[in-house]
């Protein structure tokens, strides 16, 4: 287990964003490629973040009906479902700003997927109308596509009430280099285990998708172990991506 997950100069900057809209009381999205760490992104967020001052539900969209997903933050939030009454309703209540309370956010990870009418129920749940203050927070987390969805004129009410849109970029050339020697040395391994030439064809390869490298590098040491080499070069690396 890794307890500081690697961080580049621009995803430290994001996450500090990320926290500075939150205390704002604002909605915001983050959108990547898969594989390019926004996970791991929202966990930083989430680990960074005051307990007193904030709550949050971490919701992954799987496909659920919009009820089924309403019930699930309840549950996240410790809020009752039993009886009448319904759950948006008692969203609105758990809501309502109170000095002495933490602020509540949602964190919907795969938002690219949820339906327009899951996510106009889930934006009327950020503003208190009695109080015209913000009442929560949603961080919609997913792929590039959320941005083409929130584009269309239909979801033009939402688009307004997110107040950043932050996109999570591959890794760069030496940050690559960076990546590869962070894990190796979470793993207690030597740090010249791949020679700069391999490293710079795993960076070539992987576009500097965080999952892929990983994958990269993983083939690479079974391959190196079955070969009984102690030195990942550019020969097997090159190998390796060639199959990939």
């Amino acid at each position: 287990p890794i307890a500081e997950p690697f961080a580049t100069v621009g995803e430290t900057r994001v996450v500090e964003r990320m926290q500075m809209l939150l205390g704002q009381g604002k909605s915001l999205s983050l959108t990547g490629e898969p594989g390019s760490g926004k996970s791991m992104l929202i966990k930083s967020l989430l680990s960074s973040l005051e307990q007193k001052a904030f709550r949050f539900a971490y919701v992954p969209y799987s496909g659920l009906k919009p009820n089924t997903l309403l019930r699930e933050i309840c549950e996240k939030l410790a809020i009752d479902t039993a009886g009448r009454g319904s759950l948006l309703g008692r969203l609105h209540k758990a809501f309502s700003r109170k000095e002495d309370a933490p602020y509540t956010f949602i964190v919907l990870d795969e938002a690219h997927a949820l339906p327009g009418e899951a996510l106009l129920e889930l934006f009327s749940l950020t503003q208190d109308t009695d109080k015209r203050t913000a009442s929560a927070s949603l961080v919609l987390c997913g792929h590039p596509v959320l941005e083409k969805t929130l584009a269309l004129d239909i979801h033009a009410a939402i688009k307004t009430r997110i107040a950043a849109r932050l996109y999570l970029k591959p890794l760069q050339e030496e940050e690559v280099e960076a990546f590869i020697r962070f894990r190796l040395k979470a793993a207690k391994a030597s740090p010249d285990l791949f020679t700069r030439e391999a490293m710079k064809l795993i960076e070539l390869d992987s576009k500097g998708n965080r999952r892929i490298i990983m994958n990269l590098c993983g083939n690479c040491m079974d391959l190196a172990v079955i070969r009984r080499e102690k030195l990942i070069t550019d020969e097997l690396a090159r190998e390796v991506c060639d199959q990939a």
